[in-house]
This record gives C-alpha cells, sequence and structure tokens, in this order.
C-alpha cells in the first residue's frame, strides 16, 4: 500500500507531519544526559594572620635602680617625694629574737627577699656577710624568706654562717608590701628609713659597697 498515495493529499501531510515527530522524539532520547557542573570552592585570598604574644613581664634588673616616687607633685623636693620603707615586726630565725625595721633606724639596711631553693640567693648570701662583718653596725643585712620552711632557712643560713638577721614571711604579707615578684630582690634603705634604691636579681661585694659609698656622708 502507497501511504503517499496522491488519492489523499491532506492525509499524507499528517502522515509526514507525525513521522517527522517522531524521528525528533528517538534522536532526543539517546543523546547522552549532561554532566552538572561542580560547585565552585571558596579559596581564602590571604594568608593567615599570625599573632606574636609580647613579654608581659620586664627583664630582671642588677643594679640598684631608684624607684619611681608615688607622688605626682613636681613642685615636691627630692627628699619629700622618697617612699619610707613598709615597717614590720619580725622574729629572727638564727637568736629567737623579735625586731622591727624601725629599729634600724639611722643605720644602712638591705632586705633581702631570698628562699634556701634559688641558686641565685644563695649565690648572694656569702657578700652579704661580708658586708655585714666589714661595716659593723653602720650597714644591716636583713633576710627575708619566702615560700619556704623555718628549717630550710635556718639549715642554709647555718651552712654558711650568716649571722644577720633572717626571718620567715610566713603569709607573704611583707613581700606584698614591698611588691616582691621575683627571687632575689634587694631593698636599698637609708638612714631615714627612705627606700633608695631596688634590685631583681644577685648581687655581688662590689655593687653592695658602690650603694653603700653612696648612702654615707662625705
Amino acid at each position: 500500500m502507497n501511504l503517499m498515495s496522491n488519492s489523499n493529499p491532506l492525509r499524507n501531510t499528517i502522515i509526514v507531519v507525525l513521522l517527522l515527530t517522531a524521528g525528533v522524539l528517538l534522536l532526543a532520547c539517546a543523546q547522552p544526559a549532561a554532566t552538572p557542573v561542580p560547585a565552585a570552592t571558596l579559596i581564602p585570598t590571604t594568608a593567615p594572620k599570625v599573632v606574636i604574644a609580647t613579654p608581659t613581664t620586664a627583664p630582671a634588673q642588677k643594679a640598684l635602680a631608684t624607684p619611681a616616687p608615688a607622688q605626682k607633685d613636681a613642685g615636691k623636693t627630692e627628699a619629700a617625694k622618697r617612699l619610707m620603707a613598709t615597717d614590720f615586726t619580725a622574729t629572727d630565725l638564727l637568736t629567737g629574737k623579735s625586731f622591727s625595721l624601725s629599729d634600724y633606724r639611722g643605720k644602712i639596711v638591705f632586705l633581702n627577699f631570698w628562699g634556701s631553693w634559688c641558686p641565685p640567693c644563695r649565690a648572694e648570701m656569702p657578700a652579704f656577710e661580708e658586708i655585714y662583718q666589714q661595716y659593723g653596725g653602720d650597714v644591716v643585712i636583713i633576710g627575708v624568706g619566702i615560700n619556704d620552711s623555718k628549717d630550710n632557712l635556718i639549715t642554709f643560713a647555718k651552712s654558711i654562717g650568716v649571722t644577720y638577721p633572717i626571718t620567715l614571711d610566713r603569709t607573704s604579707e611583707i613581700a606584698r608590701h614591698y611588691h616582691i615578684r621575683s627571687l632575689p630582690t634587694t631593698y636599698r634603705i637609708n638612714q631615714k628609713g627612705e627606700i633608695q634604691g631596688v634590685a631583681q636579681g644577685g648581687l655581688n661585694k662590689d655593687q653592695l659597697i658602690s650603694a653603700i659609698e653612696a648612702l654615707q656622708p662625705q
């Protein structure tokens, strides 16, 4: 049978349209599915920030530096600006006798904060003893033990022949008054009971002599 017979032109046209449509559908079904495009990945354009910590504590100083005065009145004299050493009463572990810092008014005093477990403290103590003996009653050394035991302090002091007063700051009350942050720390106090300097770190005999001479009358 001839489907494209000229006997019916309208029917032939419809058949041609149907055949073309079917062909298009068959071609579409034969095409592979489109590959999906992957989502874009965000890449940082800057390097991570590096933070370098700044130390919060100043390095220890070995010089007997003069502390900054607490008063801010620029019109006051140098004598008025000097800090008075905080008085305290304690017991000398070597003699069992009670004493106060104010008992030594009129003398040069080195107030030394130390511990028997502290190597620099142990190293400087022979020099303190030599100074104490050399200057007789004019210069006084007071050793204040911190974070230590009475027995340890006495044992070490006797092992090197210490004869100047030593005491144990059991409650750290004295240390708080003098703002102790490290050991050893030594305050130099003049004959009037005024703080003339403070040193953080071990001291030697020459440094102590220089500090004493600076306070002695010319």
